[in-house]
């Protein structure tokens, strides 16, 4: 019995042969917070929590897990991906010669990083969008920073032993990061000496995801603003709004989202309406805060 294959399975699948013959395998990076399918339904494959910090069942069940994938295209787990995956950032899909042990000991050195103050935190490069930022992918146009995160060496360590990596970007669309396939991985991070960002590359990786975190709070305490909006468009507007922000030297969350509000809030009448501009003006002249801009508008402003 034959069935539809979705253009991008076959692209991934396009030099199967070649992998096969090559001694490649084919890994999943599934995120389970967005798609918990593969907890249950692929017991039958090898996979392992990317982070074994989270002990715990529910823990596990909103973690990223590492899946070594059936190489046959017709596989009941190809068949899932191509129905609820594909366009998605539900999961990364990895191609290396690593066998299952050896990849996951060479992801998991990237699962903690430490910034400059000592903070250390996840860097959760399961996500498509922190995995195309970090490796500053060009060829990915809906990145809002395309300048890459991690340093040279650090680059290099990554993708030392992909032979490709491929995901889903913010259009749906298929993107392939191409590695060195080096036949082995080099271990250079651990729990006592994990990945090193610098202030600059931290700054980076907070600036290419505040826009992200804009829309969750939006999306958490005006969601009426934003509800007709798609998730593209959404994304647009608030690039496009945080720099218009920026131009009234506003920095923070809460000042920022304020300015968002009321962009979304007046709508066309935003930079006609002269009450509101002669607020603003406050602002940018350092005359007023945010917050008293805010109280002065509340009253006036017609979806606040």
């Amino acid at each position: 019995m034959s069935y539809y294959i979705h253009d991008d399975i076959k692209r991934i699948f396009s030099t199967q042969s070649d992998h096969v013959a090559e001694g490649l395998s084919i890994y999943a990076l599934a995120d389970a917070a967005q798609d918990k399918f593969f907890l249950s339904k692929w017991m039958h494959l090898p996979q392992r929590n990317l982070l074994t910090e989270a002990a715990g069942e529910k823990a596990a069940q909103i973690s990223p897990h590492l899946i070594q994938l059936n190489s046959e295209i017709t596989s009941l787990e190809w068949v899932h991906i191509q129905k609820s995956v594909i366009s998605t950032p539900k999961m990364t899909l990895i191609v290396s010669s690593l066998n299952f042990e050896e990849m996951y000991a060479h992801l998991r050195q990237f699962t903690n990083v430490r910034f400059d103050g000592g903070l250390e935190m996840f860097l959760a490069f399961w996500d498509p969008i922190i995995l195309a930022t970090l490796l500053g992918h060009q060829a990915d146009e809906t990145l809002y920073i395309q300048e890459q995160v991690l340093d040279k060496e650090q680059k290099q360590i990554l993708l030392g032993p992909i032979h490709t990596w491929w995901y889903w970007d913010r259009l749906g669309q298929l993107q392939q990061i191409t590695g060195l396939n080096l036949q082995s991985f080099q271990q250079s991070f651990d729990s006592q000496n994990p990945l090193c960002f610098s202030v600059d590359q931290e700054e980076k990786m907070v600036e290419a995801t505040f826009p992200d975190h804009l829309i969750y709070y939006l999306k958490l305490n005006n969601y009426f603003l934003v509800e007709n909006f798609t998730a593209w468009d959404l994304y647009q507007y608030v690039i496009s709004a945080l720099k218009q922000a920026r131009r009234f030297h506003l920095q923070g969350t809460r000042d920022i989202l304020n300015f968002i509000c009321l962009k979304l809030g007046y709508q066309e009448h935003f930079e006609i309406d002269q009450q509101l501009q002669k607020v603003l003006l406050k602002v940018k002249e350092k005359q007023i805060t945010m917050d008293q801009a805010m109280e002065m508008l509340e009253d006036s402003s017609p979806a606040l």
